[in-house]
């Protein structure tokens, strides 16, 4: 396995608590993939690097008890954790496999393939859709959702605070992900690997002063401070993420502000 490949923020319990706030608040926008794209109950379908199985149990939802889902990951912890949420929501025609992304598993011919925020952690995303394309039967779906980390998030009023930590943030994805503007290329790499040219989401999430994504940003703020600290030694006590919610959140309610998330990007194929 590719060592640029790997999850960098590995699977702590403060990462897994973030990834489950994450796919709570990204969830609404991957439903829509998955209505839009064709999949229906009855299907086979493949979930790539499922991580915590929060895409597997949306997937279960849409094939139902007729269809069946294969949900893969290369990190064990994940797998296990995945295994046990989806036993204990009664979740039964899902089976999770340990295994790299080079390696899918050896089963083929599924009715779709689906990978969510995978596409920036590959040193080739192009290859990456390729493999998940011959995954699937011919007439199937392949389908991706990525976030668009070269639009930058916003609140309105405009917050220094925010602009700020979101601008070191973003320094801090281009510099350990190999392809972070991967979500803004979807056109482009799908082509590049054989496919139609997909159909696209390109969706935005907002919230006012309470919602939960000042939480998320300022937890994905935290999951990467170690690696924002190594790249500039010159942070000050302003940088630190230990008060950054409480500062962001008092910030957000005494103006009302809304929060604009940065782009979520879907996009799906027909294999021919």
């Amino acid at each position: 396995m590719r060592s640029e490949d790997r999850y960098v923020l590995g699977h702590n319990p403060l990462e897994i608590e973030r990834l489950q706030l994450q796919a709570a608040v990204i969830g609404s926008v991957t439903r829509r993939l998955i209505e839009q794209s064709g999949i229906r109950p009855g299907m086979r379908v493949l979930d790539i690097g499922c991580g915590l199985g929060d895409v597997s149990m949306l997937l279960a939802d849409a094939v139902s008890d007729t269809g069946s889902v294969v949900a893969f990951d290369r990190e064990a912890r994940a797998i296990a954790i995945a295994r046990t949420r989806a036993n204990v929501a009664g979740y039964r025609r899902i089976e999770f496999v340990v295994a790299s992304d080079e390696s899918f598993p050896a089963q083929s011919g599924f009715d779709a393939a689906v990978g969510r925020y995978i596409l920036p952690h590959q040193a080739d995303p192009v290859a990456m859709i390729r493999r998940a394309a011959a995954a699937v039967r011919r007439g199937g779906i392949v389908a991706f959702h990525e976030p668009v980390s070269e639009v930058c998030g916003r609140t309105f009023p405009t917050m220094a605070l925010y602009v700020t930590a979101e601008r070191r943030l973003n320094a801090v994805f281009r510099a350990m992900l190999p392809q972070a503007d991967v979500g803004g290329r979807l056109f482009a790499c799908f082509e590049a690997a054989g496919l139609p040219v997909p159909r696209l989401i390109w969706e935005s999430i907002a919230g006012g002063p309470e919602s939960p994504l000042w939480r998320l940003f300022t937890m994905n703020y935290r999951s990467v401070f170690p690696h924002m600290a190594r790249l500039d030694p010159e942070l000050t006590e302003a940088d630190d993420p230990d008060t950054l919610t409480e500062r962001l959140t008092a910030a957000a309610v005494a103006t009302r502000a809304a929060i604009i998330y940065k782009p979520q990007a879907c996009a799906w194929a027909i294999k021919y």
